[in-house]
């Protein structure tokens, strides 16, 4: 089956090859030096989701539903934020891209950066990465890791970062530091020793290493640093802590944290990993120069890993079933991964020199179901959304 999505993912490449050409959206709208948006109030509002926009003839199931599940984003979910990190956004031989900046500008979306673009001849299409802003973006970097394994090989896969000015009319700005990712992904049951494992902690170290050279160069002291993205990693254990219930629940039998979990929390911060983690001939371990100092914001605020891809339903008669068959591939359906993140840095939060203070205050699991049409969410996966408040604390 990955053979053949890779066979149609050529097949695009070369046979849209004009469509790709006659593209001209650039991939960052930056701030210049008249730029003025302020926020109407204290707070930050952020959503991060996997967009599943991947190019023209690939498809799960009977349809992916793209067009209308992008008009459906721009309509009903895009007003609600300030901030919008997406993967799986791909610009390769479709408009859909600069379908989206052009709806987002009209919404005050002024601000963008995005995964440069790729031609026939690089033999990779983009990263599909975007992030989306109402309110200035100052300073931009951009990472490609190592190339994947398998079908992601031929994605250019990475990290976007956004330097934000977020700021009151009248009052003195502060900034938020946003990164959104996608790594390799597993394909299948996932062991922990197997290579796209490492690959994708590899990738992740690359993360970490990107972290410590961008942060110092554009970060103050007290300015928050949020990370984004799909992940890849599940941190779910999936162990059954009730013997009388048959099925994994969100909830009770997400408090473990897997293995794979747990290293990539210690890789993102610079700690590293035993290489026996990865088997008994494995010596990397991902150790950085510099400790980052993050935080799991769902398994903080919630105290379990919520499922982000592959959810179920249990009907009032104990059947259990997919929550979602339109989009996902039936291998998936009711695996209940949690593979979606906003993870949160800002360890010296009362030391911002206009001592404006940023907390994130809310996060959680936005499912973004789509009643009425004929696609039940809006992607395979769930989206995970916060929000950031702003306060000047008192000398």
């Amino acid at each position: 089956m990955y053979l053949t999505s890779v066979f149609v993912v050529f097949l695009s490449i070369f046979g849209a090859y004009h469509l790709n050409m006659l593209s001209t959206s650039p991939n960052m709208q930056l701030a210049t030096t008249t730029s003025t948006s302020f926020m109407t109030t204290p707070r930050l509002r952020i959503l991060t989701q996997n967009m599943f926009m991947r190019p023209p003839l690939i498809k799960n199931n009977k349809s992916d539903w793209k067009d209308a599940r992008l008009d459906y984003f721009i309509e009903h979910i895009l007003p609600n934020y300030d901030v919008v990190c997406l993967q799986e956004m791909f610009e390769f031989a479709s408009s859909r891209r600069s379908r989206l900046f052009a709806a987002a500008e009209k919404l005050g979306f002024a601000y963008y950066v995005a995964s440069e673009r790729q031609y026939v001849w690089s033999a990779a299409i983009d990263g599909g990465l975007v992030i989306l802003s109402r309110f200035p973006i100052v300073a931009h970097e951009s990472l490609v890791y190592r190339r994947g394994m398998g079908p992601d090989w031929i994605p250019k896969k990475g990290v976007e970062y956004a330097k934000i000015a977020a700021q009151m009319e009248g009052a003195e700005a502060t900034y938020v530091h946003v990164f959104t990712t996608h790594t390799q992904a597993s394909y299948g049951e996932v062991v922990i020793t197997q290579p796209d494992v490492k690959r994708r902690l590899a990738q992740l170290f690359e993360f970490h290493e990107f972290m410590e050279r961008v942060l110092p160069a554009h970060r103050d002291s007290g300015e928050p640093v949020v990370l984004t993205g799909d992940f890849n990693v599940d941190s779910r254990n999936h162990v059954l802590t009730n013997p009388k219930i048959a099925y994994e629940r969100d909830v009770e039998d997400g408090v473990q944290t897997s293995d794979e979990g747990a290293g990539m929390m210690s890789v993102l911060q610079g700690h590293g990993i035993e290489p026996q983690l990865l088997g008994p001939d494995n010596k990397d371990t991902f150790k950085g120069k510099t400790i980052i100092e993050l935080h799991d914001t769902l398994r903080e605020r919630l105290g379990y890993h919520p499922v982000t891809f592959g959810n179920i339903m249990v009907d009032s008669d104990g059947t259990v079933r997919p929550r979602e068959t339109v989009l996902t591939t039936h291998q998936d359906n009711m695996v209940m991964h949690s593979i979606d993140y906003v993870m949160w840095h800002n360890p010296d939060a009362d030391s911002q020199k206009h001592r404006i203070v940023a907390k994130i205050v809310d996060v959680g699991v936005t499912p973004n179901f789509t009643p009425g049409q004929q696609f039940t969410q809006i992607s395979d996966h769930y989206g995970v959304s916060a929000e950031i408040h702003f306060s000047t604390e008192q000398k």
